[in-house]
């Protein structure tokens, strides 16, 4: 399958076993609308412990796919407690695999 080709360029492979990818997606949610989101929300959102979340975020932050939410580059940030953003590579790697999953789904007919 092509899509699962162009998401595996973009995004380790291993983000979409597990909740990697729920966190990346409810990142994206918010971004999309300018709703900022810390690591207590993430983890209420997802039903996740708050110190499973933080163990995933510091991979993506890692990983240059993770952000704080509105601070500028050169400042610190604390994980634990700033809001977080994707960042732009991992906002538009997302809304790739976003919009092609959206093809796939679209050509599929109504039954």
């Amino acid at each position: 399958m092509l899509a699962r080709k162009n998401r595996s360029a973009l995004f380790n492979e291993q983000y979409f076993t597990n909740k990697f990818w729920d966190i990346i997606l409810l990142l994206y949610s918010h971004e999309i609308n300018d709703l900022p989101i810390d690591s207590s929300a993430i983890a209420k959102q997802l039903e996740m412990s708050r110190t499973s979340v933080l163990r995933y975020l510091t991979a993506l932050v890692n990983d240059d796919i993770v952000c704080a939410y509105d601070l500028k580059e050169e400042d610190c940030f604390d994980l634990a407690r700033d809001n977080l953003s994707l960042t732009r590579r991992g906002f538009e790697n997302a809304g790739i695999i976003v919009e092609q999953t959206r093809k796939i789904f679209s050509t599929i007919p109504a039954i």
